[in-house]
């Protein structure tokens, strides 16, 4: 990894312990999972954050993301999924490729709230 790559995961990494901490002591969500070159620690000068939040809510998808964004203000390129527990296990009984191989199979788990 070069300086410049190495350089974005420190800040990666700084922005994203920041986000958790806010996500969790505001949000409270069910679960937190970090996918992408995040989860893998291959970061790249231009790599950004891709993160699902798992929440029980009664909101639309896209009221989810969007309260997401604007309690956690990223400082860098956040892409961010909001889904309900039920949500999830839907698309894993779907088989839906994207959520198995990049979340479920590659993902990692950074935050699971306690039962």
């Amino acid at each position: 990894m070069d300086a410049l790559a190495q350089q974005r995961g420190l800040l990666l990494e700084k922005e994203l312990n920041r986000i958790m901490e806010i996500l969790i002591r505001d949000y409270q969500p069910e679960k937190l999972i970090v996918f992408g070159s995040a989860a893998q620690g291959e970061f790249h000068p231009w790599s950004d954050l891709d993160l699902v939040v798992v929440k029980k809510t009664e909101k639309p998808l896209l009221e989810r993301i969007e309260e997401v964004l604007r309690l956690v203000r990223p400082k860098v390129g956040l892409d961010v999924l909001v889904y309900t527990p039920e949500e999830v296990e839907a698309l894993v009984d779907e088989r839906r490729v994207f959520v198995l191989d990049e979340i479920i199979y590659k993902g990692a788990v950074a935050y699971e709230r306690r039962k």
